[in-house]
């Protein structure tokens, strides 16, 4: 399996776990708004954190220089992407608001530790995937 099928693999396990976890009692709280709300979030993360482990597959074997353009400036872009698409799923969705709020920041969160997580695993030559949690 490729390193990048490993990382996606990884993150559709740790999104299910989430999710089994959390969704029942997400919607006994908040209801089906709430939990659509939080669905937006984590889907909007999740691609994210693909397009982040896509890139940083692209530019492990460049030199220093173009892996941190590539890395930290799809970083930027990245987040501001994440930012436009807040704005319009909350205008023309008009999804739960502090829902979709709550869930981009709590996915995006255990999304970039598992997004640090493979990015020193890809550069010290063992997959972090192997490791044990």
């Amino acid at each position: 399996m490729t390193a990048f099928g490993q990382f996606a693999g990884h993150l559709g396990l740790i999104t299910v776990l989430i999710w089994v976890v959390g969704g029942y009692p997400l919607y006994l709280w908040g209801g089906q708004d709430l939990l659509l709300a939080g669905v937006a979030g984590c889907v909007i993360c999740a691609v994210n954190t693909l397009a982040g482990g896509g890139i940083a597959i692209w530019a492990k074997g460049k030199d220093q220089k173009t892996f941190l353009k590539a890395v930290f400036g799809g970083m930027g872009i990245r987040l501001f992407i994440v930012l436009i698409l807040f704005f319009i799923v909350m205008k023309l969705v008009k999804l739960h608001l502090f829902g979709l709020t709550l869930s981009l920041f709590l996915f995006y969160i255990v999304f970039q530790i598992l997004e640090v997580r493979f990015f020193v695993g890809s550069q010290s030559g063992k997959s972090p995937v192997q490791e044990e949690i």
